[in-house]
């Protein structure tokens, strides 16, 4: 998909000086139009690589564990690599079994600091078609993941697919097909009282596009960029970045990953904590692998 879809006409903003919101979320105001992120030529993982479909990443923060999903064991499970530094090459994955079933596992979307790890899955016990579950551990020493709980506050019967909350971990762009069966939505759902409860998902309208399927939200810790997938319900896709002045504003500005997307299918977006690098799927190669850029530039 080469052209950006239709978005809502704004208004142009005059450049203020950064603020505080009276709810102490944060407030930046800069430049009525950002400067557009720019990245390295992307380069494909070679240790998570595979013959059949691998996709889905996410980085803990510490950039060391590396989770995602692939079907080289003849079905959909989720996967963990694993390296000693930032600067190393990921081990060969392995299997995570305490959470892989017979059933299809999606979306696994580990948290900063390794201790959740939420994904979609269409086991049994769930509300419809793929729910979001979740698991939690102790420590990353050793520690068994704890047995899955369905999210029923974030599910449908429709397809729920997870991301990482974010605006400081209080808010979670899962995406869902539950307007329209077969074209995604990024909605908004709010942590409530506890670290796993959340009032019930929202719609943005402004990132709803025209006879389009917007998934895999990522919204950055500040709250202010969320980077997403635009495309048709069945076709290739690009990578996009939306951007706004402050938490109480809707997203304002809308453009495509220009360095990182191509004419085959772009997917699943993922900043590091530490904002340098960028992970990705895409199957430009004929089979779909995950790859990671550097940050050249980063819109503040």
């Amino acid at each position: 998909m080469s052209a950006q879809p239709r978005h809502r006409q704004l208004a142009l903003l005059l450049p203020l000086m950064a603020a505080a919101c009276g709810d102490d979320r944060i407030l930046v105001l800069g430049q009525s139009t950002p400067e557009p992120w720019q990245f390295s030529e992307p380069r494909i993982l070679e240790a998570l690589a595979a013959p059949s479909k691998t996709d889905n990443p996410s980085v803990t923060a510490d950039l060391l564990e590396l989770y995602f999903t692939s079907e080289r064991s003849g079905n959909a499970d989720i996967f963990l690599a694993q390296r000693d530094s930032p600067d190393e090459p990921f081990r060969s994955p392995r299997r995570v079994d305490g959470l892989s079933t017979t059933a299809l596992e999606t979306s696994p979307i580990i948290s900063h600091d390794a201790l959740t790890l939420y994904w979609a899955s269409d086991r049994d016990g769930g509300q419809g078609d793929l729910d979001i579950w979740f698991s939690t551990r102790p420590d990353r020493s050793g520690s068994v993941w704890s047995t899955p709980q369905n999210m029923r506050m974030l599910n449908s019967s429709a397809k729920d697919l997870p991301r990482l909350p974010g605006l400081g971990g209080t808010v979670m762009p899962l995406s869902s097909d539950r307007a329209m069966r077969g074209y995604y939505a990024v909605l908004f759902a709010e942590r409530g009282e506890g670290p796993h409860v959340y009032s019930a998902p929202e719609r943005v309208p402004e990132l709803e596009f025209d006879r389009s399927s917007t998934v895999d939200g990522f919204l950055t810790d500040d709250g202010l960029t969320l980077f997403y997938v635009t495309g048709p319900a069945i076709g290739a896709a690009d990578m996009f970045v939306a951007s706004r002045r402050s938490t109480g504003e809707p997203f304002a500005h809308f453009a495509p990953l220009r360095d990182l997307n191509t004419p085959s299918d772009e997917r699943d977006p993922w900043l590091s904590a530490d904002r340098t690098r960028f992970f990705f799927s895409s199957n430009r190669a004929g089979v779909y692998a995950i790859y990671e850029a550097e940050v050249v530039h980063a819109t503040p």
